[in-house]
């Protein structure tokens, strides 16, 4: 009981550090503003960096572990969905822009 207890409550400061880190750490990074596509990529690389710190870490608390591990699958996605993003700006604006809004969301 009291090691769940515990996880849950490493696991929500994992998902606070990892989200305060990702989000502003890449405008420390560029000096300048950086285009949708890039901030995308480092985004990605720093959801995993955070990942393996955790899962090199290889921590008993399970909750812990499936953040990470979601935090890859999120950054793994991001990762995919890059060539189709630019593609859609070359070819189909309307839906660029919505997927745009749909990748801003995670």
């Amino acid at each position: 009981m009291i090691t769940a207890i515990i996880g849950m409550i490493y696991a929500i400061l994992f998902l606070l550090l990892a989200s305060v880190i990702v989000a502003v750490l890449p405008t420390f990074l560029s000096k300048k503003k950086m285009t949708f596509e890039a901030r995308v990529v480092v985004e990605a690389i720093l959801w995993v960096a955070c990942s393996m710190v955790v899962l090199v870490l290889d921590l008993k608390y399970f909750l812990l572990n499936s953040f990470a591990y979601a935090a890859l699958l999120i950054s793994g996605m991001k990762i995919i969905l890059l060539p189709v993003l630019v593609r859609l700006k070359r070819s189909n604006r309307s839906r660029y822009i919505v997927l745009k809004r749909l990748m801003r969301k995670f």
